[in-house]
């Protein structure tokens, strides 16, 4: 039977919440679990998602020795008041400025005397993969969470790091342009279906010089997601095969002065777009990015990174 310090952790997302229940040596003994979060709901609703996530894991850990709560949350958020700074963003405006540890533990008091501790999401995935995955022993690591948006962090002998050598600033690369338009607008999910939708209009500008048909499949692309487009490349679709092609180049030249200034061994990819490596590595690899490779558990890392960093912030052994 599982035992030693525990601690009840969740990765946050904008459509989903994954959870479990994680030892100290990294041992995810319930879970993962993921539940669906309407991130566009009310304050209710999203609290009442965390809390009903929250006291499931609770009572599944029941004969654990739980010491308390990490959660693993995309920014901007004030990680040390764990409260929410995201406006705007088409994702959890209703919770911006709630102090959620409070919120959650007065919909669910089966949790109050339990201590919070909150961390970036790419960090966590970042902690995850340093201390149990992909990036264990190297020296110089960066990793990218693709989906959403772009999420990064940096890691020097095994710890993260937000400035130093080649670093760029906060230790992020979400806001830096290539020719003019922002990383997370491009290497991100919603980056790939752009590249997608231009293929697929391309392709119908030349097919029958816009005859009905090709603009029917125009206007279907419009309603793609990033998954969408990777099934397409599954079945050799040459639209979705030329977009991920495209990608694998731009996450190579779009990043080309930070891998320059950095110089990792290894970038380790998380995020739903990561799954279709074999689709954008080697076009990658061509255009010069450094050594890419998938997290060892894309669906553990930012989860036991929260316990990671919980431990580290309360002490618990």
């Amino acid at each position: 039977m599982a035992s030693g310090p525990a601690v009840l952790c969740l990765d946050v997302g904008g459509s989903s919440v994954k959870s479990g229940v994680v030892l100290g040596d990294g041992l995810v003994v319930v879970g993962p679990n993921r539940a669906r979060i309407h991130s566009r709901g009310t304050a209710e609703q999203v609290v009442g998602t965390l809390a009903n996530v929250l006291l499931t894991l609770r009572r599944r850990a029941e004969d654990l020795d739980v010491r308390g709560i990490g959660v693993s949350m995309p920014g901007p958020f004030d990680y040390d008041a764990g409260v929410s700074a995201m406006q705007g963003l088409s994702k959890y405006d209703a919770i911006h400025g709630l102090p959620l540890a409070e919120a959650v533990t007065a919909r669910a008091p089966a949790l109050a005397g339990f201590p919070w501790r909150w961390i970036n999401d790419a960090h966590a995935f970042a902690l995850g993969e340093l201390r149990f995955g992909a990036a264990v022993g190297v020296a110089r690591a960066m990793f990218l969470t693709l989906g959403t948006g772009c999420g990064s962090a940096f890691a020097v002998n095994g710890e993260l790091v937000s400035s130093g050598h080649g670093v760029p600033d906060g230790g992020v690369v979400y806001p830096l342009e290539y020719q003019g338009v922002m990383i997370d607008d491009l290497l991100s999910g919603r980056g790939l279906v752009r590249l997608w939708r231009e293929e697929i209009e391309a392709r119908s500008a030349g097919a029958a010089h816009g005859s009905s048909s090709a603009k029917r499949s125009s206007a279907g692309a419009r309603r793609y997601s990033a998954r969408h487009v990777g099934l397409l490349a599954d079945d050799d679709d040459p639209a979705a095969l030329a977009a991920f092609h495209r990608f694998g180049a731009l996450l190579a030249t779009a990043l080309a002065e930070v891998y320059a200034a950095f110089e990792p061994e290894v970038v380790v990819l998380g995020g739903q777009v990561s799954r279709s490596l074999p689709l954008f590595g080697p076009a990658a690899s061509e255009a010069g990015a450094p050594p890419l490779k998938l997290a060892d558990a894309p669906d553990l890392a930012a989860l036991r990174g929260a316990a990671v960093h919980f431990f580290a912030k309360t002490g618990v052994a």
